[in-house]
């Protein structure tokens, strides 16, 4: 959702310089959509992305595909804390990205005028079905899944050694324990990430989501009614629990973490957690390339604990695009050429949603792919709220992390956050 840095915004031309030899699409390849047929001619593709942690990867991309098709070229436009309200001003003037990124689940519906139905696209039969009901609609898929994505608590193992710790955490009193046992040895145990408004939320709501025993359809369903009052679940207590444990053990700023500040602290041996995803991976070992790290699983009041993990970032076409099919035959590609199959797995480093990808060589991926073989795991079940209170959501967090608001204020303005939600 989707992916996450502080405000960063890149704009990337692939130039003429990066001409290179037209390669023809293979005999494998899904046939040229209908519509505007794509051609020879010049032609520059506007896209528009969050996770700007991709940039590279986005780059070296983009310069693969103009090299093989070298009469396109795509122009990226990557940011992260101000993508929706840029989006939304985009769409609302008619100024739409030939593609554009969002969330899955309620965008669906969100953008629904603006995106253009997959369904009969024949890359789509690339994509693993289990991810296609994040994308999906009445039947119809509405966006392409672009990675398998997990957060949970980043750990440092030696760290853990160190201490002592033999046990890993499942539980809060866990977690306190671990907390004490770091401290006695003079390592701060959390970089909190409180300084970023998404951090909040992506903290929280795993140790969420035994509510209403992941009957999350429901839950919603009483809450746009009225029948529940967010603030009212009992998991929200014990989320604020946690988010009160990691800012008591996040040194004398916590306000200040930021997801730079986390990495750093994080490869550089200051402290042995963080909450962060699969994402932050490369750009840990881009500072320690040999950090022992892996993935803790989030406490739930159930007593059962959970790594989120989800295909929510979603590629969107856009439906009235004047240059639909060549968006279209890059996403064929992206889904069926020798480059495009394993550039999620081997360049971004995240696990792919293709059918038959290669499993990426980074430990946050296994552990991923660990959590999902034992079922040790949740969606991105927030997701499944209207689409505007994430930000919202994650600020009265944040408030109530910097000592602005105390817990019953917190309560009443997490359930205002989805009354509104359901009222725009």
């Amino acid at each position: 959702m989707k992916k996450l840095l502080a405000v960063l915004t890149a704009s990337v031309l692939i130039a003429g310089s990066l001409m290179g030899c037209s390669k023809a699409p293979s005999s494998t390849d899904s046939p040229t959509p209908t519509g505007n047929k794509t051609s020879s001619e010049p032609v520059t593709l506007h896209f528009m992305l969050n996770s700007p942690e991709n940039t590279d990867a986005y780059n070296a991309m983009a310069a693969e595909y103009h090299k093989e098709f070298p009469n396109v070229t795509i122009e990226m436009d990557i940011l992260q804390n101000d993508y929706q309200s840029v989006l939304t001003t985009k769409l609302n003037s008619g100024n739409v990205p030939d593609l554009f990124m969002t969330s899955a689940y309620s965008d669906n519906t969100t953008y629904k005028d603006y995106i253009y139905d997959i369904t009969k696209e024949g890359f789509v039969k690339s994509i693993d079905p289990a991810l296609l009901s994040s994308v999906s609609v009445d039947g119809k898929v509405t966006g392409y899944p672009f990675l398998v994505q997990a957060h949970s608590f980043i750990y440092n193992k030696d760290l853990f050694k160190k201490a002592g710790i033999t046990t890993l955490p499942k539980t809060l009193e866990d977690y306190k324990a671990v907390c004490e046992k770091l401290n006695a040895i003079k390592v701060q145990p959390f970089s909190s990430g409180f300084g970023e408004w998404w951090v909040m939320p992506q903290t929280a709501y795993p140790s969420m989501s035994d509510a209403y025993a992941g009957d999350y359809v429901k839950l919603f369903s009483e809450v746009q009614s009225g029948t529940l009052k967010f603030g009212d679940l009992p998991q929200v207590n014990y989320a604020l629990d946690l988010l009160d444990l990691i800012k008591a053990n996040s040194g004398k700023k916590p306000m200040e973490s930021t997801f730079d500040v986390q990495v750093s602290d994080m490869a550089s041996g200051k402290v042995a957690m963080i909450h962060q995803g699969t994402w932050a991976e490369g750009s840990i070992r881009a500072i320690s390339a040999d950090i022992n790290i892996g993935f803790l699983p989030a406490p739930r009041l159930d007593g059962k604990d959970v790594t989120a993990v989800e295909s929510n970032l979603t590629f969107r076409v856009a439906k009235e695009s004047k240059n639909r099919d060549e968006v279209l035959k890059f996403l064929n590609w992206l889904s069926t050429s020798d480059y495009g199959t394993k550039w999620v797995p081997e360049v971004v480093k995240q696990n792919s949603p293709l059918i038959g990808a290669p499993a990426p060589n980074t430990q946050l991926a296994k552990d991923t792919a660990a959590a999902q073989q034992s079922g040790d795991t949740c969606p991105w079940w927030i997701f499944n709220a209207p689409s505007k209170m994430e930000q919202p959501f994650g600020e009265a967090l944040q408030a109530y992390v910097a000592g602005s608001t105390d817990r019953d204020q917190t309560k009443t303005a997490l359930t205002k956050v989805f009354k509104d939600a359901y009222q725009q």
